[in-house]
């Protein structure tokens, strides 16, 4: 009796050990959680990561007509579709709007001939909220070659 008693308090104990992995799993890893990828927490992580993540839904080499469709099954807001511009950096960061040369210092240059860019959500941080949008770059054949994270 008390080895029956014994094998079943094993068995909840690794039980209980492996509901509480897996939803750590669960709740770690957006691919697995979509969901999870453009929460207000997720959106506080690193650029880096969630730009690793985004490359995961939509590679480089992806088509602007794929990542555009993601976006709306995904139910992300589209600000802007550029046909004809890609998208500016300066000193490492996204320069915000049409003009290359919204910051002050530095040299602006642009990334691909074509862009989209997406909103991905907004983080309630004190004062204000902040938007977190990804910029898609792309090549003439409509091909993805970078992507941008920008938290102003």
């Amino acid at each position: 009796m008390g080895n029956t008693k014994k094998f079943w308090k094993i068995l909840l104990l690794v039980f209980t050990g492996i509901f509480i992995i897996g939803g750590i799993i669960y709740m770690a890893f957006p691919f697995t959680n979509q969901e999870w990828l453009t929460s207000p927490l997720s959106l506080l992580r690193p650029e880096s990561a969630i730009k690793r993540d985004l490359l995961r839904i939509t590679p480089i080499g992806t088509s602007k007509e794929d990542v555009i469709a993601v976006a709306q099954e995904r139910e992300w807001e589209i600000m802007w579709v550029r046909d004809t511009a890609g998208y500016f950096m300066n000193r490492g960061r996204v320069c915000d709007g049409l003009n290359p040369f919204s910051y002050a210092a530095g040299e602006a240059y642009e990334v691909g001939t074509q862009s989209i860019r997406i909103h991905l959500g907004m983080v309630n941080l004190p004062p204000l909220g902040v938007y977190v949008c990804v910029y898609y770059a792309f090549d003439d054949d409509s091909k993805l070659i970078d992507i941008a994270i920008r938290r102003p």
